[in-house]
């Protein structure tokens, strides 16, 4: 067992880390990382450098005993490097992103890219332009697919090919997926192991790579599973699981399927199903929060620890004897109180690559030496920063005013005046619901922090995380308790001495705009200003407009979450009584947004018009919902924080 990691900084010629950089250029929060990702092959002899390089993201391999480059990925036009993985020593497999002229944010059509690591024999093996011309001949040719493919399962056993699921092109993507093996050389579909029953499936392999069990999304919003019976999906009877199950893995002797699920209970916990008689039984359950995520091995096929977040992440570890778990085990020794996760490690287990990040750290990746027992620096996400540069982020607990304990996070702004307290923001997180804020790190909260701002997040009632009766507290009530708990946490701050009353701005995107609009309406003398980005303020709107209505499933959940009371609707939309709002607002939107169509700013645009309210706009043509270009967003803050300073 290890006792003790030693770290061992180093700078690669490649990969430079400029630390004499100057750490108060804060805007700088809001660029790209130069450094994206680093996975290593098989072998140990290469790793993958994503890096961003002229607007996009490309691919560099490495030595890795030198760090010398050997070879890169890098796409003609609008093409740019997604998700890659190793699939043997020499080959990667790239998930193919585009960006449109007329948006900012890259988007996936499902096309797979294959390459060595030279550089060389690159070809795109599925999607709408893998496709080669048919003369007539007997020789296999790969086909053109009009669809999403994602993989399931690299098949590490075998050099060749992959697991696919792809799904048919639809505006919604409602298609039924089928199951493709694929050569990573030419592209060629091996063979079709047959097609999933419900829509938006994920599928489970085991130890051994074959297709053991799926979950879909029926039309009404139900999770449903169904496992491998004689090359055949069996639907598990309704009942006999939740309906909210996630899969995890599958025992190595095949007998057992592990999950995520509230089956009978409130918070989500770990089960095991025997796949022989359907007998279903609880694992491990937290007593207060979800289980947040789950750490698997490099080939996906196996969990050996479970995360939970109720107040600072922790983690408990599944399978010990696992070597991929005693080493993550020792790295929560060496890095306590930090999000650390294993991005990729070599065949025979001697280098890792790790993950590290934290409040005051926004990500450092790792290469590990079993062997040697040290830790070497590859990059930092944000070179031109220290931690010290950073505020701590409080996770906090407080009783609202029903009695209901609540929690969430403060962190104390970087710069106050002498003996004064400092000025809030609280930012309120989108969804509401299956979303939550989380101890770590966040550009936005420190970049208002390092502006002389205190920041406040709240999980209010409705997010996700705290288990089925917490979340659907907040279903039809998003205008009035969900707000109510929002407010209430500032309160609990000013009666703590964190903050001084009557010195708050609320501030959110997506849901959190909304928060932001109709808490000013509400509590007209709590807030002395609104930033809203990417709102929703007309909740009939959400019925006939956006992405979330097309789909049958996003239908049935505005009726469950919204419910389709007219007048219901109309008095939690914001848009309705904008006579209310006695303070400043900054409303900022994208037009190409599709979740919170443009039409909502418009809306409440014209509402203040009517009335003869002003307040500040910010609109951006080619953005969609929330800003990606990094430029954008800087312009962006700059704004809130000069609203910020004039209104607070």
């Amino acid at each position: 067992m290890i006792n003790k990691i030693v770290l061992v900084f180093c700078i690669i010629s490649l990969l430079v880390i400029n630390n004499d950089a100057k750490a108060k250029e804060w805007e700088k929060l809001f660029d790209h990382s130069q450094y994206q990702n680093a996975k290593i092959s098989p072998d140990g002899k290469h790793l993958a450098v994503a890096v961003f390089s002229e607007g996009k993201k490309v691919l560099i391999f490495l030595e890795r005993s030198t760090f010398k480059a050997v070879g890169t990925a890098k796409f003609h036009g609008r093409l740019s490097v997604g998700e890659y993985y190793w699939v043997n020593n020499e080959r990667v497999v790239i998930s193919i992103v585009e960006q449109k002229p007329w948006r900012e944010l890259p988007s996936s059509y499902g096309e797979l890219y294959a390459v060595n690591l030279n550089g060389k024999k690159g070809k795109m093996i599925y999607g709408y332009r893998s496709g080669e011309m048919q003369t007539g001949s007997h020789v296999k040719k790969k086909q053109s697919t009009r669809g999403w493919g994602e993989i399931i399962d690299i098949l590490p056993e075998d050099d060749k090919h992959i697991l696919i699921s792809s799904t048919p092109m639809t505006r919604t993507g409602e298609s039924l997926a089928s199951v493709l093996k694929l050569n990573v050389y030419t592209g060629i579909i091996k063979n079709k192991l047959g097609r999933s029953p419900v829509p938006f499936s994920h599928f489970l392999t085991d130890t051994k790579g074959e297709l053991r069990a799926l979950v879909g999304t029926d039309e009404n919003n139900n999770e449903l599973l169904y496992v491998s019976k004689d090359r055949q999906w069996k639907q598990v009877p309704l009942g006999r699981v939740g309906t909210g199950i996630q899969l995890l893995s599958v025992s190595a002797s095949g007998k057992y399927l592990y999950t995520i699920d509230n089956y009978k209970q409130d918070i989500k916990g770990l089960f095991k199903l025997n796949l022989e008689d359907y007998s279903y039984k609880k694992v491990f359950t937290d007593k207060k929060v979800n289980i947040t995520g789950v750490e698997m091995t490099t080939d996906n096929r196996s969990a050996y620890a479970i995360r939970i977040d109720d107040g600072y992440p922790a983690y408990l570890i599944l399978n010990k004897k696992l070597e991929e778990a005693k080493v993550f085990k020792n790295l929560l020794t060496t890095f306590p109180y930090s999000e650390v996760s294993i991005t990729s490690k070599t065949k025979n287990g001697e280098f890792y690559v790790v993950m590290v990040s934290s409040d005051t750290d926004p990500g450092t990746l790792y290469l590990f030496d079993k062997i040697k027992n040290k830790l070497k620096v590859l990059f930092k996400f944000k070179p031109e920063f220290k931690k010290a540069d950073f505020s701590p982020v409080e996770p906090i607990q407080f009783e609202v005013s029903d009695g209901k304990s609540l929690n969430g996070f403060f962190t104390q702004a970087k710069i106050t005046e002498k003996n004064k307290l400092a000025p809030v923001v609280v930012l309120v997180h989108g969804g509401p619901h299956g979303v939550r804020d989380y101890w770590g790190f966040s550009s936005q909260v420190q970049y208002l922090a390092s502006n002389g701002y205190s920041v406040l997040q709240v999980n209010y009632r409705g997010s996700g995380g705290f288990g089925y009766d917490y979340e659907t507290a907040g279903y039809k009530v998003w205008g009035s308790l969900i707000q109510q708990d929002i407010r209430d946490a500032y309160l609990w701050l000013v009666k703590n001495k964190k903050a001084e009353k009557n010195n708050v701005c609320i501030m959110g995107a997506s849901f959190g705009a909304y928060s932001a609009i109709q808490s000013a309406a509400i509590y007209p003398s709590t807030y002395k200003c609104a930033i809203a980005n990417a709102g929703i303020y007309d909740l009939d709107l959400m019925f006939d407009e956006g992405d979330v209505q097309e789909r049958r499933s996003g239908m049935s959940y505005l009726k469950k979450v919204l419910g389709t009371d007219d007048k219901l609707l109309k008095s939690m939309s914001p848009v309705n009584y904008v006579e209310k709002i006695k303070i400043p607002l900054l409303l900022a939107h994208g037009e190409d947004d599709e979740r919170a169509p443009y039409a909502h700013a418009e809306r409440l645009r014209e509402a203040l018009d009517k009335v003869d309210k002003s307040y500040e706009w910010f609109v951006l043509d080619k953005e969609g919902h929330g800003f990606y270009n990094p430029e954008n967003q800087k312009a962006y803050m700059k704004k809130v924080v000069g609203f910020l300073d004039k209104h607070l």
